[in-house]
């Protein structure tokens, strides 16, 4: 069962899902407010951003059952809601994905490329920020084998009540205008 909440951020609304998960003893709990919020940074024109759709789709599957929540941040100003719609059907995304008008959350969490994760506590503190993984060493160069997931990582700490041993990486991507 789904029951859908708004998640206030100052000058941003979010609708999350809150998810009904069962507990340990086979009774039903709520996953809300989540135990952290995944926000994505991504452009529908960054060949990275869409390469990289199939990791998010994977991280999502994996963690938002056990109360991440997942949401994909288009701070272009040029990017039109079209746009935005065709990239979550064209990609799969299975997540809420928002303009970010006037980039506050951009701002906020200075951001500059996509794709770039932030894993946010529920008391605003940042946990994690970089990339999602090493599958990229450069614009234009890809790696063959994926050595580091960075962001996977730090799910899994944060699901596990550890600090995340890695909390900030670069991404690699298309520079945020």
């Amino acid at each position: 069962m789904k029951r859908y909440f708004t998640w206030h951020l100052p000058g941003w609304q979010v609708l999350l899902c809150g998810l009904l998960m069962l507990g340990a003893t086979g009774a039903t709990r709520h996953s809300f407010p989540p135990i952290a919020t995944v926000y994505v940074f991504l452009a529908d024109t960054c060949p990275i951003c869409q390469t990289t759709t199939l990791a998010l789709r994977q991280l999502h599957a994996t963690y938002a059952p056990r109360g991440v929540a997942f949401v994909g941040v288009f701070p272009d100003a040029q990017t039109r809601p079209a746009d935005i719609i065709l990239f979550q059907q064209q990609y799969q995304v299975p997540f809420p994905l928002r303009q970010d008008a006037g980039q506050l959350l951009t701002r906020r969490f200075h951001a500059r490329i996509t794709p770039e994760a932030v894993v946010l506590a529920p008391n605003g503190r940042i946990l994690y920020q970089g990339r999602i993984d090493d599958s990229y060493v450069a614009l234009g160069k890809r790696r063959t084998v994926v050595a580091h997931q960075e962001l996977r990582d730090a799910l899994a700490a944060v699901v596990s009540g550890q600090p995340v041993a890695v909390p900030r990486t670069e991404a690699v991507g298309c520079f945020i205008n």
